[in-house]
């Protein structure tokens, strides 16, 4: 893989992570598209590496917000954060907490 295939699935990456679809699918697509000849073990950790590099950008986009969370958790009160962190926990599966939480 040239550095401009890889930069090129770079963008295809950050342009579909946020949208409703497939990134990884997007990714393979865009291998195959570019004639990715590499071996399976490289081809996986490049996918493996731009999505490690999309989630810690997210964290760093979104660290006001993380840290406020974090913050409002340890408080032990009622609050916005805590309500949040619960929701969370709901979506995640706990459905013992889903009635705390309203």
């Amino acid at each position: 893989m040239t550095y401009l295939d890889a930069l090129i699935l770079g963008a295809v990456q950050g342009l579909t992570e946020f949208l409703p679809v497939s990134s990884s699918g997007h990714l393979e697509i865009g291998k195959a598209i570019l004639g990715d000849q590499s071996i399976p073990q490289e081809s996986l950790l490049f996918t493996v590496v731009v999505h490690f590099a999309t989630a810690l950008s997210t964290i760093v986009v979104f660290r006001k917000d993380i840290v406020e969370i974090v913050k409002g958790l340890f408080q032990f009160q009622w609050n916005e954060e805590f309500k949040f962190s619960l929701k969370i926990i709901r979506i995640n599966g706990s459905s013992s907490l889903y009635w705390v939480c309203f």
